[in-house]
């Protein structure tokens, strides 16, 4: 009698340990349809002027509204922004004007100018930012992020 319940509490046991994690991972699924996201709130900065990034250069900037940032003027003259932070693990990247792409100097990720990962671990591209030109000012909108 008492190996018989051992033998069903164990299999019950293992039974619930199995199932549990599966339905954690379909409610996940459920609540990102049912629950909609948290909209953020965006601005519009002045990041730099055109004249402190000259064509072919990139520069970081640390801190705008909690974003870390980093843009490139390409040969063409247009300016993109990207999050300066790699999607691997979290390292800063730079610009490399030698090679005119982002690099991860943390396991050697490369990005190219459209924010797409070219070589290395990170898995995902780099998030981009919208820029408007205007004049010799470089604005770019960016999430406001809280503390």
């Amino acid at each position: 009698m008492a190996e018989s319940n051992r033998r069903e509490f164990l299999v019950n046991l293992i039974l619930g340990l199995s199932v549990i994690p599966g339905f954690a991972w379909a409610a996940r699924h459920v609540l990102r349809y049912l629950v909609p996201p948290k909209s953020q709130r965006t601005t519009e900065v002045l990041l730099t002027r055109l004249s402190d990034l000259p064509v072919g250069s990139g520069r970081e900037f640390k801190g705008v509204l909690g974003n870390d940032l980093i843009a490139a003027r390409l040969p063409s003259g247009d300016v993109r922004v990207f999050s300066s932070i790699c999607t691997h693990l979290g390292c800063h990247i730079q610009w490399d004007q030698v090679a005119g792409n982002f690099l991860c100097p943390c396991h050697l990720g490369r990005f190219d100018t459209e924010g797409k990962v070219l070589a290395g671990p990170p898995p995902t591209p780099l998030p981009s930012f919208a820029v408007r030109v205007s004049g010799n000012d470089v604005y770019v909108t960016v999430p406001v992020k809280e503390g």
